[in-house]
């Protein structure tokens, strides 16, 4: 039986060639277009027995679900990872889809963000599904949008019978448990000038100018705020060469902990606008921090004592699926393979061992989480 078990799972080749193959395709959001991955992961669990059912959020784009039921009277733990990336813009030295092994390391768009965490997950998932002596109950799930509306993440969650008591995202966080992230909010502001000759700057408001100093303002007035970050991430204003712009619009990017919440954000907004006659505030997105503590909590930092590695838990700057996951009552964790700073990149890369080591820790956890249940 021990053999017949070996034999079953894939082996460190197989996963890298399944890591290779899935930087391959262009998952780029928008559009996404991630049914033609989830086709191949289902192909690939498929081969080890494993079936999935896919779900179909819009065109072109699905998640993709498979379970191991072994006990009906136990939740469920839930393995989450999504398949889209960011667009690769400019400044990369090769094709962003054909993966390039060197040095050790696998360049490749979506390489750290976060499709190494996602092929861990998937043969952590295989290993325990071909192990007659596990006896937990373990869902995978890889959905589609994560990087623009997480419309994928909310259709599992609309529809979702499972009872599942604690998930796990692979996002990169260089194997580093993560035990919540910060809220965000994006907010458009748009300014009102008066056009007037480049010659006559005096006759004219200059709307950029309006806009420059109500950025400041906002990043002084939220400035002293523990935790909180502004980025001023897209600017256009200006129409002509020798025209004083009478109209500009910005986008802010505000990071934060549980120290301010997204209405008191965009209430700072309001009141500095209200200063600039015409001037308005459009708000993109919003998302709540969350902090998760419990047992899946407790047995990832266990298991990372067992094994040498660093247990004291991050908070991540960026948001995942978990922005959603875990106000539904899900305790959630974020722990992957890859490097946050990798994530959004040119010429992103992950070390490819990282994706070995990231296996067997998620095989571990999924372990001492159900030791002693069955």
């Amino acid at each position: 039986m021990e053999r017949r078990y070996k034999a079953m799972i894939p082996g460190k080749d197989e996963l890298e060639r399944i890591f290779l193959e899935m930087c391959k395709y262009d998952t780029t959001n928008p559009p996404g277009n991630e049914e033609s991955l989830a086709l191949f992961i289902k192909e690939t669990l498929g081969s080890y027995g494993v079936n999935c059912t896919i779900q179909r959020v819009g065109d072109g784009r699905v998640n993709l679900l498979a379970k191991i039921d072994r006990n009906g009277g136990l939740p469920y733990l839930l393995f989450a990872g999504h398949m889209d990336v960011v667009p690769a813009a400019s400044g990369w030295t090769g094709d962003p889809f054909k993966p390039v092994v060197e040095n050790g390391r696998v360049y490749a768009r979506g390489s750290a963000d976060m499709k190494a965490g996602l092929s861990s997950m998937m043969a952590a998932f295989i290993d325990l599904s071909c192990d007659e002596r596990f006896g937990g109950n373990l869902a995978f799930l890889a959905t589609c949008d994560e990087e623009v509306g997480c419309s994928g993440v909310k259709r599992f969650l609309e529809e979702n019978t499972l009872e599942i008591t604690g998930a796990l995202i692979g996002e990169p966080t260089s194997m580093r448990l993560a035990s919540g992230e910060k809220g965000a909010v994006w907010s458009e502001l748009n300014f009102k000038g008066k056009s007037a000759h480049g010659s006559q700057p005096q006759e004219g408001i200059n709307a950029v100018l309006l806009l420059i100093d109500a950025y400041q303002r906002i990043a002084g007035e939220l400035g002293g705020i523990e935790g909180l970050t502004v980025s001023l991430n897209k600017v256009s204003g200006g129409s002509k060469e020798n025209t004083v712009p009478d109209s500009a619009s910005c986008v802010l990017d505000i990071r934060f902990m549980s120290n301010i919440s997204p209405p008191e954000v965009t209430g700072v907004i309001d009141k500095v606008l209200s200063r600039f006659e015409g001037a308005g505030q459009k708000v993109l997105l919003t998302r709540n921090p969350f902090s998760s503590s419990g047992r899946l909590s407790d047995c990832v930092r266990s298991t990372l004592v067992e094994i040498g590695r660093e247990p004291e838990p991050l908070t991540m700057t960026y948001f995942t699926d978990g922005a959603f996951i875990a106000p539904s009552g899900i305790e959630t964790v974020i722990l992957g393979p890859g490097a946050a700073s990798m994530a959004h990149k040119a010429n992103e890369y992950v070390e490819l061992e990282e994706i070995h080591i990231a296996r067997e820790i998620y095989g571990k956890i999924v372990r001492n989480f159900f030791q002693g249940c069955v």
